[in-house]
C-alpha cells in the first residue's frame, strides 16, 4: 500500500514507518507536494537492484526477452540441477565470461 507523507511528517514518524514496512509497501515522501523520495523495505530494494542489474545490459535484457518468448510459446524451461540460479551466481558467471573474452 502506498502512503504519502510530507518531509516533516516523515521525519516525525520515521522509526515507526521503518518498523511497519512490509513486502510491497512503500512510503512516498513529498516536498512541496511533489514526490522526492521513496521508502521501501530492504528486500524490495534488493529486488529492484537485481532487476536494474539485469535490465541495464542489452545482452541480459535480450536473454530475458528470449526466455519470456519461449515461455509464452509453451516451450519447456528446465532449471539447472542445482536449482534456480541466484542473481549473485548470474553476476559471477557474467564476470567469468567477460574475463575469458578479455583474455582471448
Amino acid at each position: 500500500m502506498d502512503r504519502y507523507l510530507n518531509v516533516t511528517e516523515a521525519r516525525k514518524e520515521l522509526l515507526d514507518l521503518v518498523e511497519r514496512l512490509h513486502g510491497s509497501d512503500r512510503v512516498i515522501i513529498t516536498k512541496r507536494g511533489r514526490p522526492r523520495a521513496v521508502l521501501v523495505n530492504s528486500e524490495r530494494y534488493a529486488l529492484l537492484e537485481d532487476l536494474a542489474w539485469v535490465l541495464q545490459d542489452p545482452g541480459r535484457r535480450a536473454a530475458l526477452q528470449q526466455g519470456w518468448d519461449e515461455l509464452q510459446g509453451g516451450q519447456v524451461i528446465r532449471p539447472a540441477q542445482h536449482g534456480v540460479p541466484s542473481i549473485s551466481s548470474l553476476r559471477e558467471t557474467t564476470h567469468q565470461v567477460s574475463r575469458r573474452k578479455r583474455k582471448a
